[in-house]
C-alpha cells in the first residue's frame, strides 16, 4: 500500500477502525483512500474474494476520489457532500469525504443510515485534519 503523510499512530487508528466496520457481515469492503486515489489502508472482509484486478480496484479508487473532488464545485450552493451512494445489483458503493480522504465502503444493498453516521463518527476525528 502507497505511504501516507499521516502518522503511524493515526494509520493504526485507521485501521482498527477499518477491521471493526469488516466485523458487520453487511460490510464487504472499507477502506481509506488519499488525495491521489490510493488505498491507504482496509479491504476487503477475509472470507470475501477481493472483486476485480488490483488495477481495475485502483482504477475504481482514482474515479470516485475525483469525482468527489469535482462536487464540491457546488458546496456553496447546497453544503458539503456527506456521503454518496451509488446502488448496483449486487452491492453499494458508498463514498464518504473526510478531510481530504475518502472512506469507501462497500456493503450488501440498503446499509442503514444510521450505520453510515456512526462510521463517519469514527473516522472523523482521525481524517478531519485542519492544514
Amino acid at each position: 500500500m502507497p505511504q501516507s503523510i499521516l502518522p503511524k499512530s493515526k494509520l493504526e487508528d485507521l485501521e482498527n477502525n477499518c477491521n471493526a466496520i469488516l466485523d458487520d457481515s453487511d460490510v464487504k469492503f472499507i477502506g481509506v483512500i488519499n488525495t491521489l486515489g490510493n488505498l491507504i489502508t482496509g479491504g476487503f472482509r477475509k472470507d470475501l474474494v477481493p472483486i476485480g484486478t488490483e488495477d481495475k480496484r485502483k482504477m475504481m479508487y482514482m474515479q470516485l476520489k475525483l469525482d468527489l473532488n469535482m462536487r464540491k464545485e457546488y458546496d456553496d450552493l447546497y453544503g458539503p457532500v456527506q456521503y454518496v451512494t451509488s446502488k448496483r445489483k449486487n452491492s453499494e458503493k458508498i463514498s464518504i469525504p473526510i478531510g481530504n480522504y475518502m472512506v469507501l465502503l462497500i456493503t450488501k444493498i440498503d446499509f442503514e443510515d444510521s450505520k453510515i453516521k456512526k462510521i463517519i463518527s469514527a473516522f472523523e476525528p482521525i481524517l478531519d485534519l485542519k492544514l
